[in-house]
């Protein structure tokens, strides 16, 4: 325990020097790089501390990290925060659908926590991260937080396909999304005969 305590403090102390360093002066993009890697593994070791006594607020210092790492155009750690945001919007809507915990509360939480989610990935798919892209496209298949659109969802999912070439590996992609149905399948068949 002590360790990892030594070892927050060591990356805080350096991340704070790098933030200091960024806001007074143009860094290069090493420099941006190696504080996004600082960042990175803060939030793991947070993440390993996460259902400790001693580190009650664990999970939220470890958001916290990501979410500056995101401030600074890392696509990693921005599709990271809208997967997050995004599976605890998909719970508090499930709440609301059960009806036992329905409160109006519980409504604009998820309301928030989607759209928050949905830029977030917007931002990630922006600075070409093919999962990001995908889980925006699953958003419009679902309705996650959108109006449902099968056709402009699977848009997407193609597209993030097409951004990774792995076409190779669509059947264990779309098994690992949930879009192993019949349906999706002959779409892309379709689709890439019209290509």
């Amino acid at each position: 325990m002590f360790l990892k305590r030594f070892k927050i403090k060591r990356l805080t102390k350096k991340i704070k020097s790098m933030q200091h360093n960024r806001v007074h002066n143009q860094p290069k993009d090493e420099v941006i790089a190696k504080e996004i890697a600082l960042y990175h593994e803060l939030a793991d070791t947070y993440k390993s501390l996460v259902g400790h006594k001693s580190y009650p607020y664990a999970s939220i210092m470890s958001s916290a990290c990501l979410r500056a790492a995101a401030a600074i155009d890392d696509a990693k750690a921005q599709y990271q925060i809208g997967k997050k945001l995004l599976e605890e919007a998909k719970f508090r809507e499930q709440l609301q659908q059960d009806g036992l915990f329905a409160s109006s509360s519980n409504e604009r939480q998820a309301y928030q926590l989607f759209e928050e989610a949905l830029v977030y990935l917007q931002s990630a798919e922006k600075l070409g991260h093919a999962e990001a892209r995908r889980l925006h496209g699953l958003c419009y298949i679902n309705g996650w937080g959108v109006t449902a659109d099968k056709d402009k969802g699977f848009e997407l999912v193609v597209e993030s396909i097409e951004q990774e070439n792995s076409w190779d590996k669509v059947p264990q992609i779309f098994a690992e999304i949930g879009l192993n149905k019949p349906e999706f399948f002959s779409a892309l068949t379709k689709r890439r005969k019209s290509a």
